[in-house]
């Protein structure tokens, strides 16, 4: 049985100041997906289960409309997530699929660069992803390219994964063989053109942290920064919003995305009972406490007792309302019982009436128009016409709000089969009002 997991996550992704769209990709579970249209994103989940996945990704996309060729990691991020949710595997199992499946994804994009003949300073070849796999009370990291990845442990952290920041990344490196080579509690897996750095599965504990981001905040906020920032609080919204500020501050040019998971409790599947938790280490000084703390949660016993209470008012006054009505009508019927009134018959006799001629019948030449008969409103549907950058999200949320419902929804009434991303440029989606879309199963 596995072990059941609280997590909170969140995430912070900016477009940098030189880029024309973010191109900074992330992936929260399979419930928020980045879109790169939009400037500044931030997203958040609080769920329990017993595995999580989460993963940031910089540049590992290839969009070419001439050659129609649309390649993006979160399509095979979807994949991933949804096999190894429906086939049952260890964590060896799934940490291959996931390797695997990021390793082709570098390989394509590369490959399209090549043919489209991008210069090799460009800043697209700069790929990078970091992967978060939360299983069975366990963790894997697996990351490529310029992505970075800190681990905090009883407020001590460290940096896991990830090139260094002293290291430029160069061409694709060529490495042959299946052995891997040991790093200590890393690994590397080799491919024919890359290769991904992968932890040993690790131990969870209440109250850990990871911190996975881009190489726009780690070049420009270096090491050290990042891990006062890390530890210094345990709120996983404050931190991934403060790495992304302080980088904006620093006027970085490249994109920037800062995704922090939190595990707040592990319960074990066999005892019932939750891990016995380690003793507190003292966490790392700096100059970032002064900062003052912002509040971001409220006292939820509170607002239960408080519902309580106006749900047993509500109950007291509908009573109290149904009660006066009855009384009023009971009251109403015994009054016009009790009291029928005088009731005066005219003895006066009713004169004859002459009889009254009958109106002549319409000239045979007079059409007489009939009265039309009323009909059901057909539905108005709505085509939208799938453009650059378009996904089944994005037109989902331009039309009815930011619903993962809706998305479904819209996929299964134009007939897109899941994970509902495959569309095509001009490509026509009917939009149906959204009684009508709701009424799709």
């Amino acid at each position: 049985m596995s072990d059941l997991m609280k997590v909170n996550a969140s995430v912070y992704s900016r477009k940098g100041l030189e880029q024309e769209q973010n191109r900074d990709d992330f992936y929260m579970n399979g419930k928020f997906l980045s879109e790169h249209h939009i400037d500044n994103m931030e997203a958040s989940i609080d769920n329990r289960a017993s595995e999580f996945f989460f993963a940031v990704a910089d540049h590992m996309e290839f969009f070419d409309d001439e050659q129609k060729v649309n390649f993006s990691i979160l399509r095979e991020l979807g994949k991933f997530h949804e096999k190894i949710t429906v086939q049952d595997g260890d964590v060896d199992y799934k940490t291959k699929e996931l390797t695997t499946r990021v390793a082709e994804t570098a390989k394509y994009v590369l490959s399209f660069h090549e043919m489209s003949g991008l210069p090799k300073e460009a800043l697209e070849r700069q790929m990078g992803f970091a992967g978060l796999l939360l299983t069975n009370g366990k963790a894997v990291v697996a990351t490529y390219g310029t992505c970075h990845v800190f681990y905090c442990h009883n407020g001590v952290v460290k940096h896991i994964t990830g090139y260094p920041k002293s290291k430029n990344l160069p061409d694709p490196i060529i490495l042959s063989g299946d052995d891997d080579e040991e790093q200590g509690d890393e690994f590397q897996v080799k491919d024919d053109d890359v290769f991904i750095s992968q932890t040993e599965p690790i131990e969870l504990c209440e109250g850990d942290k990871f911190l996975l981001i881009s190489d726009g905040i780690y070049d420009t906020l270096g090491e050290e920064y990042i891990e006062d920032i890390l530890s210094m609080r345990s709120d996983s919204t404050y931190i991934a919003y403060r790495a992304v500020n302080e980088a904006m501050s620093k006027e970085c040019i490249d994109d920037m995305t800062a995704m922090v998971v939190s595990v707040e409790k592990i319960r074990s599947a066999a005892s019932g009972a939750p891990p016995v938790k380690k003793p507190a280490v003292k966490q790392k000084t700096s100059e970032l406490k002064n900062v003052p703390p912002p509040t971001y949660k409220y006292k939820k016993k509170n607002i239960r007792k408080y519902e309580n209470v106006i749900y047993y008012a509500a109950v007291f006054m509908t009573a109290v309302l149904l009660i006066l009505i009855l009384f009023f009508v009971i009251k109403n019927i015994m009054r016009n019982l009790s009291d029928p009134g005088d009731v005066v018959i005219d003895t006066t006799p009713i004169p004859t009436l002459s009889p009254t001629p009958t109106p002549e019948a319409p000239p045979e030449d007079i059409e007489v128009t009939p009265e039309p008969t009323p009909t059901e409103a057909p539905v108005q549907v709505t085509e939208h016409i799938v453009q650059k950058g378009d996904t089944l999200s994005s037109i989902a949320r331009k039309y009815y709000g930011d619903n993962f419902e809706y998305v479904e929804k819209l996929g299964k009434y134009n007939n897109i089969p899941a994970p509902y991303n495959t569309i095509i440029l001009g490509q026509k989606i009917k939009i149906p009002p959204l009684e009508e879309l709701l009424k799709v199963e």
